[in-house]
């Protein structure tokens, strides 16, 4: 039998012993019945399996003592950044979920003229348990790591930390993130930026596109800012992870 699966936020090593609370302990007691015996595998974000076995269960803990460690096979090999601009509650849930299956790295939120929601510093905490939620689902043993919130000037100065950086922009000249992603050779360090549902104001893309972003089009119609996230995720990992 496949063992269950639980994120653990706290440090995990080989020939130890942790305790498994909160939520993932009323998971594995309630929702998955698990007995003193079972078999589980834990993981907390940093690439790696630890796979054990429950020793004990009282009403407020799960003793899991962890025989081995293993590398994680399932996660990218290209490192995805996306920059998105701040959205409401629902549709950040939304995009942090499908981009950490979809295989991304790292998420940063970002205000603009056009945003229409104001910057929450307690948006990391929320965002990085759906990602490892979403994480646990899927078979990765990472999370997406949640960062923010920037201004579009602090995103233009790490424009130059990435091998590629794109700009999905509505009124780009119809140059399209597919061609710009079929000519990229060797590329490891790729973020894309997406705008809020007003999108991006001409001076914004004008300071991105000085700072050396590739500014794309994503097609002939206009999408949410969400399907835009989902959207170049879902290429740029299906085109560059080989």
């Amino acid at each position: 039998m496949k063992e269950k699966r639980f994120y653990f936020d706290g440090e995990l090593r080989a020939n130890s012993n942790i305790n498994l609370i909160g939520d993932e302990f009323h998971h594995l007691t309630s929702v998955m019945r698990a007995r003193i015996g079972d078999k589980v595998c834990l993981f907390n974000g940093n690439g790696n399996f630890y796979f054990g076995e429950i020793t004990e269960i009282t009403k407020k803990y799960a003793e899991i003592k962890i025989t081995l460690e293993k590398k994680s096979e399932n996660e990218p090999k290209i490192n995805l950044t996306v920059f998105q601009a701040l959205a409401k509650g629902e549709k950040l849930s939304l995009i942090m979920q499908k981009i950490t299956e979809l295989g991304a790295n790292k998420l940063v939120l970002f205000d603009s003229k056009f945003c229409d929601v104001k910057a929450n510093d307690n948006k990391k905490d929320r965002m990085n348990q759906i990602s490892a939620q979403a994480a646990k689902q899927c078979g990765r043993a990472s999370i997406v790591e949640s960062e923010g919130v920037l201004s579009v000037k602090e995103v233009a100065e790490q424009i130059k930390d990435f091998d590629a950086f794109f700009v999905a922009y509505e009124n780009s000249d119809g140059h399209t993130l597919a061609n710009s992603l079929s000519s990229l050779k060797n590329a490891k360090n790729i973020a894309v930026m997406i705008g809020a549902e007003g999108g991006f104001a001409e001076d914004e893309i004008t300071l991105l596109e000085n700072s050396g972003a590739d500014i794309v089009s994503l097609g002939k119609r206009i999408l949410r800012t969400e399907t835009a996230s989902i959207a170049c995720t879902a290429l740029i990992m299906g085109l560059l992870e080989k």
